[in-house]
């Protein structure tokens, strides 16, 4: 993890920015002997349900926030990464800043289901912000999670952390952490890399509902307490 001033974080070769939705997926390779599988979406209640043509049980997210993202090759597959608010209400949000999550769904080589979910982006107290890009080099290997931060008491400073996460496919189960070597200890990503050990742990027994409460213990929900400043 790498600590970069505004002119250096513009000069860095990889544009580090929230990922945009654009045009929305309407299909993804959720196998790959497969054809591409066509979804479409439905808000029920609060819900987001994200329904796959031939698969028996449809993906639901916490409405509020919700919509697709883009879809990723992976080990031969396509993962459709969605995003969902992080934060139960805007009171919440005005409170402790505005959270988007990600949810990566995929086939784990027998069910479809969420394979991870990763923090996206956070508004924070005191200046803190968080920004992430999603894309897959080297032909779908891994996914790289691309991120950006400004502790609170950099804000004023115009000072950013970058650096980047990997997450890998892996048979029967979520998606692994690919890091090529261990998160430097305290650090941000050293905090996102055991709040992701926790949500992968919850993700081990096939998932295919995901909600707010059932995330809340790994301390994904509150960067400023877990990430900013986590325990320990």
């Amino acid at each position: 993890m790498r600590l970069l001033s505004r002119r250096a974080l513009f000069a860095a070769p990889l544009a580090l920015a929230p990922t945009a939705a654009g045009a929305q997926p309407s299909a993804v390779q959720i196998n790959p002997a497969g054809p591409p599988c066509l979804l479409t979406t439905a808000v029920v209640g609060e819900r987001f349900r994200i329904t796959f043509a031939g698969w028996p049980l449809p993906i639901e997210l916490p409405a509020r926030r919700a919509r697709l993202l883009a879809a990723f090759p992976l080990a031969g597959r396509e993962v459709l990464a969605a995003a969902f608010a992080g934060d139960r209400s805007p009171a919440e949000a005005a409170e402790h800043g505005r959270l988007d999550l990600v949810a990566l769904i995929g086939s784990d080589g027998a069910a479809l289901r969420v394979l991870g979910v990763e923090m996206l982006s956070w508004q924070g107290p005191g200046g803190a912000s968080f920004d992430t890009m999603l894309d897959a080099p080297g032909h779908g290997v891994a996914l790289r999670l691309a991120r950006v931060a400004t502790p609170p008491e950099r804000a004023t400073r115009s000072f950013h952390l970058i650096w980047s996460d990997y997450l890998a496919w892996r048979q029967g189960g979520p998606l692994a952490d690919a890091a090529p070597r261990p998160p430097r200890p305290g650090t941000w990503q050293a905090a996102l890399a055991r709040i992701r050990g926790q949500v992968a742990a919850l993700l081990v027994p096939p998932c295919t509902t995901l909600t707010l409460n059932l995330l809340a213990p790994t301390g994904l929900l509150d960067p400023q307490a877990e990430i900013v400043a986590p325990p320990g």
